[in-house]
């Protein structure tokens, strides 16, 4: 994974993932929604079958996005230990990944009978596959994506087509959208766990400033 920052405020995943695929095979980005100390916006762009990895930041110390020119690095994470030696500290050469992925792990399926839908409520996911069913669509898979993503595989081109147009079940989405194996999350969902509030605090604007933080 490779550390880069100094891009646009409003830059999504996928729009940092287009910037740097141009310089290896990228499967994975992600952008925390918060901002570095320097009070800039970082994020992880994960490559595989990397063979030189610093040439690899160095080319994509080269990209601009816009009017801002990134900053990558490789992330802390990945870098191997520090050794104190004579007073000086140095990085050990060998640094065992602990995860490879190579081109034997890309996804071949084919997902041209598929729809990636963004549901508007959180609360819809639980019921989805019932109320998608009410509509007619009993015959097709759902698989959870991350955020607010869901994958929707119709088992014939017709019903696909069917559901792209039937306003009672597209409704329940904000977004609907071919899927492709470019398509990067935007988003992602953490559950917190809060304790000790009290009753008269318990509130969605109390729930607000913690999510804030």
């Amino acid at each position: 994974s490779i550390f880069v920052t100094n891009f646009l405020d409003h830059a999504k995943a996928k729009d940092l993932w287009n910037v740097c695929k141009q310089y290896g095979q990228v499967v994975d980005t992600f952008i925390p929604d918060r901002k570095s100390k320097a009070g800039k916006r970082y994020g992880f762009v994960r490559f595989i079958r990397v063979y030189d990895v610093d040439r690899l930041v160095s080319n994509l110390c080269t990209l601009w996005m816009g009017s801002h020119h990134l900053y990558a690095n490789v992330t802390r994470f990945m870098r191997p230990p520090a050794v104190k030696s004579g007073g000086y500290t140095h990085q050990n050469e060998a640094c065992e990944p602990s995860l490879f992925l190579d081109e034997s792990c890309l996804n071949q399926m084919d997902y041209s009978l598929g729809l990636l839908g963004k549901v508007k409520e959180f609360s819809s996911f639980d019921n989805m596959r019932m109320v998608l069913g009410n509509e007619g669509f009993n015959d097709i898979d759902l698989r959870y994506m991350g955020g607010m993503w869901i994958m929707i595989r119709f088992k014939m081109k017709d019903t696909k087509a069917k559901f792209q147009s039937c306003l009672g079940a597209t409704s329940w989405f904000s977004q609907i959208i071919q899927v492709s194996k470019e398509f990067v999350i935007d988003e992602r969902i953490t559950w917190v766990n809060i304790e000790g509030i009290p009753l008269k605090l318990l509130s969605q604007s109390t729930f607000n400033r913690i999510a804030a933080k």
